[in-house]
């Protein structure tokens, strides 16, 4: 086992496989952030340079929720002033805040249980530190499994 241990530390992950923490991920692609008074449309425009992925709102470097193209969407639908709207005023609140400490197979459950539309990473201070993607949850099981990832889905 001290050999599994080595070859993890050498990896940058300092548990075993088998205890995937949030930190042992790369949770800073897939997702942009906008602050709470950013206008829709400059929050549409961030969208779209993403293939695929999410928009935090943070206020002060606290998640407040996310947006996504389902808000963007309704905004129009409802004759929203795009240009006027904020960001605050249509984020979708149902997010799970995670530790950089939490093993990955521990919140799985909880994650399954409350069905969040978002799961984000924080830090000791409570700040946003990362989005916590469907990509990132195969790569959390691949590495658990001590198997190669599963590639990310491109466009």
């Amino acid at each position: 086992m001290e050999w599994l241990k080595t070859i993890n530390l050498l990896r940058g992950m300092s548990e075993p496989m088998s205890e995937v923490r949030i930190r042992d991920l790369v949770l800073t692609d897939e997702h942009d952030t906008v602050d709470l008074e950013e206008s829709l449309v400059d929050a549409a425009k961030k969208l779209l340079s993403l293939p695929r992925g999410i928009l935090v709102a943070l206020d002060d470097g606290k998640v407040k929720g996310v947006l996504t193209s389902i808000q963007i969407l309704a905004a129009v639908a409802e004759g929203s002033d795009m240009s006027s709207e904020t960001c605050g005023s249509h984020i979708d609140t149902d997010v799970m805040e995670v530790g950089q400490d939490d093993i990955v197979s521990e919140i799985v459950q909880t994650m399954n249980e409350r069905r969040p539309h978002a799961v984000v990473a924080i830090d000791d201070d409570g700040n946003f530190s990362g989005y916590f993607s469907p990509n990132d949850y195969r790569q959390a099981m691949a590495l658990a499994q001590n198997k190669p990832a599963i590639q990310a889905l491109e466009e």
